[in-house]
């Protein structure tokens, strides 16, 4: 069994006009992990861990959405271990997520 740490958010760009964005992660079978209110250019943490064999999903969407509306996408880590970066694109935004397996 491998242990995952999320541990930051690296907002690079938002979506919204606005400035910021509502991001959210969310693990498979664990539901939303993570939330907030951020800004371009910043780096968040994120500090959530779980244990898991083989796979493990972890997805990032604008908050209040659902379905594919407000989706960055949708990624697979494995159980190597590691620390590495997701990254995430759609819509103008792009977010990375650094991460941990042991």
């Amino acid at each position: 069994m491998a242990k995952l740490y999320l541990e930051k958010l690296k907002c690079v760009t938002t979506e919204g006009w606005s400035g910021f964005d509502e991001p959210r992660l969310v693990v498979q079978d664990r539901g939303t992990v993570w939330n907030g209110t951020v800004l371009g250019d910043r780096m968040y943490t994120v500090k959530y861990d779980c244990d898991f064999t083989g796979t493990i999903a972890v997805s990032l969407g604008e908050a209040g959405t659902s379905g594919g509306d407000g989706e960055l996408g949708e990624q697979w880590i494995t159980d190597t271990p590691g620390e590495r970066t997701l990254r995430f694109r759609a819509d103008g935004a792009e977010y990375r997520l650094l991460y941990a397996v042991e």
